[in-house]
């Protein structure tokens, strides 16, 4: 089991981590977990974290440790109808990006079941057929707000999403080259997902599995502590029966 990865990580300077997560210290804290390769994966989801992400790039070189450390960032959906990403080629290649994950983070102002479901499969589509994209992130997450909001109370298991689903997006996987992440944060330690839906999600993973699908795994963490929840994903990966060959590991970066 692959418990030596952690390929989605936030830092404090765009500010949805927390002030524990100063580049220094996450990076230390990878080092105690047993981490051997991670990738800093930010948000830029728009002119507003690009200084951010500049000050991360300005501080990954200086580390010396035994880590193997991947230079990446996290992108959501720019435009629900043209399916278009915050992150584009031009960005990349202005930073330097070398591993780009992305993918839907809301149900962009659909309220019935079955419009989200189908909204989120195109979304998920267009991102893994995105040629930036290297990894699709945590599929099927949405966030504690849209419960609160009371639209996503149904969402107790994945008995509605239909199998051509699962069929289609493995094949656009498959065809791009693209994995899928298994986010232990996201995922496993969200506060609304039942035990019927990561059970369910489990045997959605195997099931892209089973398609010839690749994988990656992440802690997701916006806290220190939370750094730990890339052995949750891994666990978990195990447990749908993912084997360690099929898990992405990319390059550490040469910055």
């Amino acid at each position: 089991m692959r418990d030596d990865l952690d390929l989605h990580i936030h830092t404090a300077h765009v500010g949805c981590a927390d002030e524990t997560m100063s580049v220094p210290a996450l990076l230390a804290r990878c080092e105690e977990l047993g981490r051997t390769q991670i990738a800093i994966t930010d948000h830029l989801n728009g002119p507003q974290h690009l200084e951010a992400q500049a000050k991360i790039r300005e501080e990954l070189p200086s580390y010396e440790g035994p880590l193997g450390v991947t230079w990446g960032v996290e992108c959501t959906i720019a435009d629900a109808a043209a399916g278009t990403l915050t992150v584009t080629e031009e960005l990349v290649e202005q930073f330097g990006f070398e591993f780009v994950i992305g993918g839907p983070h809301g149900r962009y102002n659909a309220t019935d079941p079955d419009e989200i479901i189908a909204l989120n499969h195109r979304l998920m589509l267009a991102t893994v057929r995105n040629p930036i994209i290297h990894s699709l992130v945590h599929p099927w997450w949405f966030s504690r707000v849209e419960w609160d909001r009371g639209t996503m109370t149904w969402f107790e298991d994945m008995s509605r999403i239909p199998q051509w689903h699962v069929e289609e997006l493995a094949e656009a996987c498959v065809e791009t080259g693209t994995s899928v992440e298994m986010n232990g944060g996201a995922i496993i330690h969200h506060a609304n997902y039942t035990d019927r839906l990561k059970d369910d999600y489990k045997a959605y993973l195997a099931a892209l599995c089973e398609r010839g699908v690749t994988f990656t795994l992440c802690s997701d963490a916006h806290d220190i502590e939370h750094l730990q929840r890339a052995g949750d994903a891994a666990a978990f990966l195990a447990d749908a029966g993912v084997p360690d060959e099929r898990i992405v590991v990319p390059a550490p970066s040469s910055l």
